[in-house]
């Protein structure tokens, strides 16, 4: 498996306290079956503001130990939606995963969405990019009202939903949303959005298990690791949103 959403990176948002946490995550990441990590430390203005550079250099300070290990990384972001994502990317403040057209994007985990939600993605498809949408099922407003969400995929964006969402780790609604999602193949990724040790990647197993009741071997395959492999190789996917 390919995990294109992590936060594992020392000094570069709320994930890993220290260098050894870090290591140890990876050893984590290992034994639950992952060989690829996206570092996609959260980048939020007046938050989280190190620069694709500087997450370059953290990222190289973990590289020998990833390789011990037996696991590749590669450089993203997560970025909160705002206006100005174009301009962080000229600017180089932000990264798109692995430098290929993909692009992880946060919303608001409030009760309302962020201002001018359908416009930032409309602006972001405008330029070339694919923006992928994290955990949409921990979003309220989409536990509400699935026509949020809808709207956004046929706007072009990808879902990546969180494997710990289906076990109760974010809420009840959050577990039922991303039940909904799986259930209606909105979701083109699965992430474990990890902070820390002993959390996500030592609980992999019965996620897996539990998602198996919506999803195919193959399904799960498709989303833990094809639709990962085609964001690294900067590959076309496809959604048939006249479906949803």
């Amino acid at each position: 498996m390919i995990d294109i959403h992590t936060h594992i990176l020392t000094d570069t948002d709320d994930g890993a306290s220290s260098f050894e946490e870090s290591v140890a995550i990876l050893y984590e990441a290992k034994k639950a079956g992952f060989t690829g990590i996206v570092c996609t430390p959260h980048y939020m203005q007046g938050f989280y503001e190190k620069d694709a550079n500087y997450v370059s250099n953290k990222m190289k300070e973990l590289e020998m130990d990833a390789k011990r290990v037996g696991i590749h990384l590669y450089q993203g972001n997560e970025v909160y939606g705002t206006d100005e994502i174009s301009k962080f990317l000229k600017d180089k403040k932000i990264s798109k995963i692995n430098d290929s057209r993909y692009l992880l994007i946060e919303f608001s985990l409030n009760n309302t969405p962020t201002n001018n939600s359908i416009g930032i993605i409309e602006e972001i498809v405008k330029n070339g990019y694919v923006p992928i949408i994290a955990h949409p099922e921990r979003y309220p407003y989409v536990q509400k009202n699935m026509g949020f969400i809808k709207d956004l995929l046929k706007k072009g964006a990808l879902l990546q939903a969180n494997f710990a969402s289906i076990d109760g780790y974010y809420g009840i609604s959050a577990k039922k949303t991303v039940i909904k999602l799986l259930k209606n193949n909105m979701i083109q990724f699965l992430g474990s959005d990890v902070h820390n040790k002993r959390t996500i990647y030592t609980n992999m197993t019965q996620y897996i298990k539990k998602i198996s009741k919506y999803l195919s071997e193959n399904e799960i395959d498709e989303l833990a690791y094809k639709n990962p492999i085609k964001v690294i190789h900067d590959e076309i996917i496809t959604v048939d949103t006249t479906k949803f």
